[in-house]
């Protein structure tokens, strides 16, 4: 735990690969709000197009989905955006580590490095997914052969095939 060395049982890299996970998770559901709400009429590359242009910009994922959001937890996923779009994404990568723990010590410890923030963060991420998951559920349905036929028919888009 007192090693600098840059290995997978470091407190610090255990901590900050943590939190990476934490902003992909919040990343992800508000993703998957803005694409339910925003974007519906969309599918295949069209959809994946517009939702890779958010990026990791919470900046804007947050205007997008916010609206559509419970008003019990859209404090909390405002003030979690604002803090996520000040810590940079590059952090999961060991010098921007360095170097921002070094130049903003006082935001590392009231974010990342703080145990209460981390938690709270987390219960944020739990929210908008539960929210999103029980919004999703709703369109689960059994379907006609018919339909089912024209379906599996269609097209499938395929981000990563060779053309």
């Amino acid at each position: 735990m007192e090693s600098e060395s840059p290995d997978f049982s470091s407190l610090k890299s255990r901590r900050m690969k943590c939190f990476i996970d934490l902003r992909m998770a919040m990343e992800s559901a508000l993703k998957s709000v803005v694409s339910y709400y925003c974007h519906s009429n969309l599918q295949g590359k069209k959809l994946v197009k517009k939702v890779e242009n958010y990026r990791h910009h919470m900046d804007k994922l947050k205007p997008a989905a916010l609206p559509h959001l419970p008003e019990v937890i859209m404090g909390s996923v405002s003030s979690v955006c604002d803090q996520l779009q000040s810590l940079p994404v590059g952090l999961r990568y060991r010098l921007d580590v360095i170097d921002f723990i070094s130049n903003r010590e006082e935001e590392y410890c009231s974010t990342i490095g703080s145990d209460t923030w981390m938690d709270s963060t987390a219960g944020t991420v739990w929210g908008v997914s539960k929210f999103i998951g029980k919004e999703l559920s709703k369109e689960s349905r059994i379907i006609g052969l018919d339909e089912l036929m024209e379906e599996f028919f269609q097209p499938r888009y395929e981000k990563y095939a060779i053309k």
